[in-house]
């Protein structure tokens, strides 16, 4: 899917690549060509000027329009009283000439000139440049002088220009489309990583799933089956009914979470009365369970947080669960709870077997576990990515590190209201 999108962005990238570069180029090569017929021309016109100075200094020799029409690379053509000149006739110019252009040259006006392209009865295209020489005498026509040059030269210039603006097209597109086959590829990132974690939530939460259905399944069939061990059964199907509903509310959760529906309502707490309410309302579970649960407060006063208390209770329920599972009986957690230069920090301290250096980071993924929890099936891997989630709902964050002494000691950090 995400390579199929991949290969679509790209191929769209690259048709507007190619659709905006060929406009562009198109008119940049339009500019230029028009540039050389223009230049073309204009040479052709100042070559013709320059012969007309010369006739109208009356001295105007067959050396000297040769060397002319070598320097231009052009012929001249010019009449006497309506007679091409000899130099004309041994040059062949007037052999170049058609009716039609010589229809177009007899329509100037005294004074006036013209450069235009014309082909030959041979099929060449040649360029001339057209002056109407104004007489000595008015009552005669004006003398036509034409300056006659190939046009192989200026097709050439132009398919030149045109064959640089296709390869600077086809470079273009060819770079373009690299580009962005790479901004397409940097852009899908997040994308494949989302498509991705999804796909492994889904497979995930469907094995969790799986597992209490088998049961309860498997249960009240054996059930219905042995009445002797019905009592026994169904009590096995209820608590995996209850496993399921909390790993359901978990993914819920976790869903809000990531469709951004989860709302805060956040109020101004006193952290040493939040850790005190929290150990008051687990002090008989931790008792009845063989440990002991303590909580540190600082003399001095605590500066006040903003949060949502109910989402805080939660997050202190998962890391105390976690400390239950974790802390051997007749061992201690301890809370505690302390202010730094703009946060206040509380922590959860369990005397179990710790967290390894590699998965400090991981059991905060969802469906992750530590290594030594793997085999227990009470853990879906979701708890403390919820706790996660929760503290960064707050603006906070949570991280685990080593005990001083022994076990595992989560740190959540919320910022300060001074």
């Amino acid at each position: 899917m995400i390579g199929s999108l991949r290969r679509r962005l790209t191929g769209l990238y690259a048709l507007l690549s190619a659709l905006v570069l060929a406009v562009a180029l198109g008119a940049g090569a339009a500019l230029e060509i028009r540039t050389l017929q223009r230049a073309d021309g204009q040479s052709l016109l100042t070559a013709a000027q320059a012969v007309a100075g010369q006739v109208g200094k009356g001295t105007l020799s067959d050396h000297w329009l040769e060397e002319q029409e070598q320097a231009s690379g052009c012929l001249f053509y010019l009449e006497d009283n309506g007679v091409p000149l000899a130099h004309v006739e041994r040059t062949g110019a007037a052999d170049l000439l058609t009716e039609r252009a010589m229809e177009q040259c007899a329509a100037l006006q005294p004074g006036q000139s013209q450069v235009f392209s014309y082909k030959t009865q041979e099929g060449k295209t040649y360029r001339c440049a057209a002056l109407a020489l104004v007489s000595a005498n008015l009552r005669q026509s004006p003398r036509l002088l034409l300056a006659l040059r190939s046009a192989a030269g200026l097709h050439w210039q132009i398919g030149w220009t045109v064959a640089k603006y296709a390869v600077l097209w086809v470079g273009g597109v060819i770079l373009l489309t690299a580009a962005g086959a790479l901004l397409a590829r940097i852009a899908l990132k997040p994308t494949e990583a989302a498509l991705r974690q999804q796909n492994e939530f889904v497979a995930a939460a469907s094995h969790e799933l799986r597992s209490p259905l088998t049961v309860i399944g498997s249960s009240l069939q054996a059930a219905e089956e042995d009445p002797e061990r019905r009592d026994r059964l169904l009590a096995v199907a209820r608590a995996e009914t209850a496993r399921m509903q909390r790993l359901t509310e978990e993914l819920l959760f976790l869903a809000g979470q990531d469709a951004q529906i989860l709302r805060l309502r956040p109020q101004m707490l006193e952290p040493d009365t939040l850790l005190l309410e929290v150990w008051e309302a687990w002090q008989a579970p931790v008792r009845e369970s063989g440990r002991t649960l303590t909580a540190d407060l600082p003399e001095e006063p605590l500066p006040p947080v903003q949060a949502d208390p109910q989402r805080l209770e939660q997050l202190f329920g998962i890391l105390l669960h976690n400390a239950l599972d974790y802390t051997p009986k007749g061992g201690q957690i301890r809370l505690a709870v302390k202010a730094q230069e703009r946060t206040v920090c509380f922590s959860v301290r369990d005397q179990g077997p710790g967290v390894p250096d590699t998965d400090k980071q991981r059991i905060f993924r969802r469906f992750a576990r530590g290594e030594s929890s793997r085999t227990g099936k009470e853990h879906f891997g979701l708890g403390l990515s919820i706790a996660h989630q929760i503290a960064v709902l707050h603006g906070g964050k949570l991280w685990v590190k080593d005990a001083p002494d022994k076990g595992a000691e989560f740190c959540l950090e919320l910022p300060a209201q001074h």
